[in-house]
């Protein structure tokens, strides 16, 4: 089991990254045209910030304070880099939260292989689906716009 130190360290982190993807999806709701696609977009973004709440809850019983919910140095670049291929519609929004999505994925991925308490390990399993879940939805629409383009041009 690891210490409780680096258990806090690796709730912080991703909390941290949820944090980063919250506002990721601000960027791109913002931009999406598509009101169905705005409005799971949304949802995800919800997912996020229920993420944020529940780990930050393992943390306060623990006795350790969560961190703020503000962006760090990467959580700026990504919400830069969302914010600019956003402005370019819909499919660069998609495109954008995408990236996003895969590195939210590897890092709950990563995490469902840490050697801490049940209760910790359920929820990183319960937020690892729903980030396969975000992550599958992006990629499926993004492909179905591909085909509906392709086959109306």
């Amino acid at each position: 089991m690891e210490s409780e130190k680096q258990i806090t360290e690796h709730l912080v982190s991703l909390i941290k990254i949820d944090i980063d993807a919250s506002h990721g999806y601000s960027q791109a709701i913002d931009e999406v045209e598509d009101p169905d696609i705005q409005e799971q977009l949304i949802r995800y973004q919800e997912d996020h910030e229920r993420h944020i709440d529940d780990l930050s809850a393992l943390l306060l019983d623990m006795g350790e304070e969560p961190p703020e919910l503000t962006r760090d140095i990467k959580g700026y670049f990504i919400e830069g880099m969302t914010a600019l291929r956003s402005r370019m519609g819909t499919e660069q929004a998609l495109k954008a939260m995408e990236q996003n999505e895969k590195l939210t994925n590897k890092t709950y991925g990563d995490a469902r292989k840490w050697d801490v308490p049940q209760e910790v390990h359920e929820v990183i399993q319960r937020n690892f689906t729903d980030e396969q879940e975000h992550l599958k939805y992006i990629q499926e629409t993004l492909k179905k716009r591909t085909w509906e383009q392709k086959t109306h041009v």
